[in-house]
């Protein structure tokens, strides 16, 4: 038993420094054009658990777009899990 909390305890603070994001220290792009709704939704569901402050409004979005796809393309992100692959695509292949 005492294991068991143990490694909960583990995997919850590893869970937790993971999901210590913050872009504020990074520059942001001058944004062209705003996502569409499928960006949106795609990095709602995926981002926003550790992004919390960072992706609130499309605006947020797309000062971080260049950042966002190489992140997604490369595989630094998720760091939490895996997108889905329609969710891939559709970051991926942003306009």
């Amino acid at each position: 038993m005492r294991k068991k909390i143990i490694m909960v305890s583990i995997i919850s603070a590893a869970f937790l420094i993971g999901c210590l994001a913050n872009l504020e220290k990074y520059p942001k792009e001058k944004c062209a054009a705003l996502p569409n709704d499928n960006v949106f939704k795609a990095i709602q569901d995926n981002c926003i658990k550790c992004h919390t402050k960072d992706f609130t409004t499309k605006q947020d979005i797309c000062a971080r777009k260049a950042m966002i796809i190489d992140a997604v393309k490369t595989g630094r992100m998720p760091k939490m899990g895996k997108l889905w692959p329609s969710y891939f695509k559709t970051i991926v292949d942003w306009k």
